[in-house]
């Protein structure tokens, strides 16, 4: 199998068709125009600035109509998209470019200053702002004027070669460079388009940021493969994500904190979403009273389960399966493989049985960037390792039960937190809620609960404790409780676990 160009191929059936609409800058791109706006990005990169195939591109931007642009022009010459995640630091930044020692640098307007400490540090003469030219930066319009204008078609491509480079958050240490390549989009937009059933009918609203997997393939880049239209917002915005889910988007797809936020909105009580045809989240487990929220409303939202490494969908419920066991994540999606092992023994475990998933399939990662120890590690057999506890019912419905590492033993008894916040977000006056171990004389380790509640609600630590009596075996049963403002999140709206372990696992 190799996989065509198939931005040119929808560009010359469909050319009138919007493809973009960016709202931060107003910009509706239809298929033809993305087709030469790639395509002179790709004359730029080649001719301009004589970075040739297999060299790297690092890209510090918000999400936009340039960026889909840019990412499509490096494809049609081979070169590699480095996604920054524009929410670290210089320093956080300088490990990461040091890793993938990009050829050149493109940044927006808004982080030109950490672009060039970047460039500066790294000698990279080639940089280019998507605003106005200015100090060493070239213009991005001005540039892509230059270009000649001819189509370049992007050779058909080996599934293995890679595309672009997806930076882990570093929850779990150094972050590593996840190899993304053709084959792994081409395979995620097949088992998308027909996990979700999207169609050239469909309109996209992307929330999510495209220096992360679910930001660039849940779904955008399936709906340029299927020829539908993306809704690109800059950064989620929970008054105008209302607006647009009741004024024409027929797919959502959104991380658990974005449903919360949307749930806490004034007008939710009162929202029409009948126009959304497809619902669908990922990323952390999500609580079940939450599904069951939008369930009241008449919205299946079908949960689903991926990794950055598997590019990313594992799973996605169909609206059935999503009405009828609340809390699954289904089967496994048309073009990937799991089990669950023992994490101790790794013997391969039956129903209702918990242990680690295991993942195989065209559609997985073929390892990190430079890490050849990391990429050993992460594989076992030829499988995935995924480092999340599941388990599978009689029907082959899975559930994902917590990160392994989230784990936590008292009383010699496992603990997995997800199942405590599920019982935690049941109280009315909680907003966010997590739940980690710490250190105790007597169970050596026991439930610590954070919790940030909503405006002017009134819960104490007992009311909180005796809410979980009634739900949880005694040894669940968080002996503590934190009330906080916010909880923190990474960029894909997981609540950062480390830092609270860091913050609040110390004491008790």
């Amino acid at each position: 199998m190799f996989v065509p160009d198939w931005l040119v191929k929808q560009a010359h059936h469909f050319p009138e068709k919007t493809a973009l609409a960016d709202l931060f800058s107003g910009r509706e791109v239809t298929f033809r125009e993305l087709e030469n706006r790639a395509s002179r990005f790709a004359e730029l990169l080649r001719d301009q600035w004589g970075i040739k195939a297999g060299e790297r591109v690092a890209v510090l931007a918000h999400n936009s109509a340039e960026y889909v642009e840019m990412l499509y022009g490096c494809g049609k010459v081979g070169v590699i998209m480095v996604c920054l995640n524009w929410r670290l630091s210089v320093d956080e930044l300088r490990g990461i470019v040091a890793d993938a020692q990009p050829a050149a640098i493109v940044t927006g307007p808004e982080f030109e200053a950490a672009a060039a400490a970047l460039a500066d540090a790294f000698g990279l003469s080639r940089r280019m702002t998507l605003g106005a030219a200015r100090d060493g930066f070239a213009g991005y319009e001005a540039s892509l004027a230059r270009a000649s204008g001819e189509s370049i078609v992007m050779p058909w491509r080996n599934p293995t070669e890679t595309w672009y480079l997806l930076y882990t958050s570093g929850t779990t240490g150094k972050p590593k460079g996840v190899i993304q390549t053709y084959g792994m989009a081409f395979i995620n937009a097949v088992n998308g388009i027909l996990a979700a059933g999207l169609r050239r009918e469909d309109t996209l609203l992307s929330v999510l940021p495209f220096f992360h997997t679910g930001g660039l393939n849940l779904y955008m880049n399936p709906m340029i493969m299927c020829a539908g239209t993306t809704i690109i917002m800059r950064q989620f915005d929970v008054d105008k994500t209302m607006e647009l889910l009741e004024s024409g988007v027929t797919v959502m797809f959104g991380v658990p904190a974005i449903y919360l936020f949307l749930s806490q909105h004034p007008r939710f009580a009162q929202a029409d979403f009948s126009k959304v045809r497809s619902w669908a989240c990922g990323g952390a487990p999500i609580p079940k009273s939450l599904l069951e929220q939008y369930l009241a409303k008449n919205v299946t939202i079908c949960f689903g389960y991926g990794m950055t490494e598997t590019g990313p969908t594992v799973f996605l419920t169909d609206e059935s399966t999503a009405r009828r066991k609340v809390g699954t994540v289904g089967k496994p999606v048309m073009y990937v493989e799991g089990k669950v092992v023992d994490t101790a023994t790794r013997r391969t475990l039956g129903a209702l049985e918990r242990g680690e998933l295991l993942l195989r399939g065209p559609g997985l990662t073929p390892g990190y960037w430079n890490n050849a120890k990391a990429t050993a590690d992460a594989f076992q057999d030829g499988w995935l390792c995924s480092g999340d506890i599941a388990y599978f019912d009689e029907d082959g419905d899975y559930y994902i039960v917590d990160r392994s590492k989230d784990m936590y033993i008292s009383g010699g008894e496992n603990v997995y937190p997800a199942e405590v916040e599920n019982v935690l977000f049941q109280l009315d006056g909680v907003a966010e809620a997590a739940v980690i171990g710490v250190a105790d004389e007597k169970w050596g380790e026991v439930g610590k609960a954070i919790i940030a509640l909503k405006p002017d609600a009134a819960l104490s630590a007992a009311d909180v404790i005796a809410h979980c009596k009634t739900k949880l075996a005694g040894f669940k049963v968080p002996k503590h409780v934190e009330f906080v403002p916010l909880l923190p999140r990474n960029a894909a709206g997981k609540v950062e676990k480390p830092r609270l372990r860091e913050h609040f696992g110390a004491r008790a």
